[in-house]
């Protein structure tokens, strides 16, 4: 179970990197000083294009370099009983129980983009088909559940869910806003330790698609799109309610340690990187609250930090997740010297 807790503490200097963060160097040196939907035109410029992969077997073969656990086993998002041998455990395309066979699963679903059917064994593929960044393994059976709804929130109104309500189906709650023919729209609920990482895959996708090239050459955009997510359009991308929802997952489940290494992970195979990942809170910078500040690539104000207080609510495990100053969850066995929070009280790295 997952509880409250929030945090107050005062900065008395200012987070400054001398290049960009995660060794990025100048990478994002040209978006420097944009604002708000300039500033997702600039990223565009620089995230896309990326290398192509196959659907088989270079997406499996890339998930299972670095979706993997501590324990070797594959680290997918959709299930709590999931113990995947990589590999060993793919899925074969038989129905079967959850927890037995994991696949390679679209977080924005392949449908939405209106495009042919593709060649599984070529990379002569739209894009977006085996972009590795919104591309995860998840538990099968699970999946098949989600389909290719929107993500949402379910509350109370389960139809089905993964074991131990780990991942949940049904009609939204009243406050998302989201209505279909009068009705609550249905949704699939992920995990909250996996909210934060979907939006940021969501926000990827919005910057990193404002256009491109299918397989047949022909130049496409978001406006060819269609979901209940997707406003149709390059600026914002989004539908209303889907935008606010996503903004928030995206701050109460701050960037973390395994989104880092999986970001540096893909752009390793694919040339690109995700930089929402790299720049916790920058979609505030082109949606949210910092709409007309300017854009520093290597002297970053992150939202979640900075010279004023913070006052912030997130969630962490009663196992106690450990969070560095700009709100990332850390791995704890591998510190570095710093200033860290857990459980309320400040840990001092030397």
């Amino acid at each position: 179970m997952k509880k409250p807790l929030l945090l107050f503490f005062l900065l008395s200097t200012l987070t400054v990197w001398a290049q960009g963060p995660n060794n990025t160097g100048t990478y994002y040196q040209n978006a420097d000083g944009k604002k708000a939907a300039e500033l997702k035109s600039a990223l565009f410029a620089i995230i896309s294009p990326h290398t192509i992969q196959t659907y088989t077997y270079g997406v499996w073969d890339a998930i299972e370099s670095y979706d993997l656990r501590e324990d070797g086993k594959i680290w997918e998002i959709y299930s709590g009983i999931s113990n995947f041998t990589p590999k060993t455990d793919r899925d074969k395309g038989d129905d079967v129980d959850e927890g037995v066979k994991y696949n390679r699963e679209h977080a924005m679903p392949k449908s939405w983009f209106n495009e042919a059917t593709q060649d599984y064994y070529t990379d002569a593929v739209y894009p977006m088909f085996t972009d590795l960044h919104h591309l995860f393994p998840t538990d099968r059976t699970v999946n098949t559940m989600r389909s290719n709804y929107p993500y949402g929130e379910v509350g109370e109104n389960i139809t089905k869910q993964s074991e131990g309500g780990f991942s949940k189906f049904g009609r939204c709650v009243d406050s998302l806003g989201y209505k279909v023919s009068g009705m609550n729209g249905r949704v699939f609920e992920p995990n909250d330790e996996y909210k934060g990482d979907l939006a940021r895959v969501y926000f990827y996708m919005a910057t990193c698609y404002e256009s491109y090239k299918n397989e047949k050459g022909v130049t496409r955009s978001p406006k060819d799109w269609s979901s209940d997510m997707l406003a149709s359009n390059v600026y914002p991308f989004f539908t209303d309610w889907a935008l606010k929802m996503l903004l928030r997952w995206a701050a109460n489940d701050p960037v973390s340690e395994k989104e880092i290494k999986r970001n540096q992970a893909i752009y390793d195979i694919q040339g690109n990187r995700n930089p929402f990942v790299d720049y916790p809170g920058l979609e505030q910078y082109i949606w949210g609250s910092k709409k007309d500040d300017a854009f520093s690539y290597d002297n970053y104000v992150p939202v979640t930090s900075g010279i004023e207080e913070i006052t912030k609510s997130i969630f962490i495990e009663n196992d106690g997740a450990i969070y560095n100053l700009r709100g990332q969850r850390v791995d704890g066995k591998n510190l570095k010297k710093g200033i860290y929070i857990r459980k309320n009280k400040k840990i001092i790295v030397k």
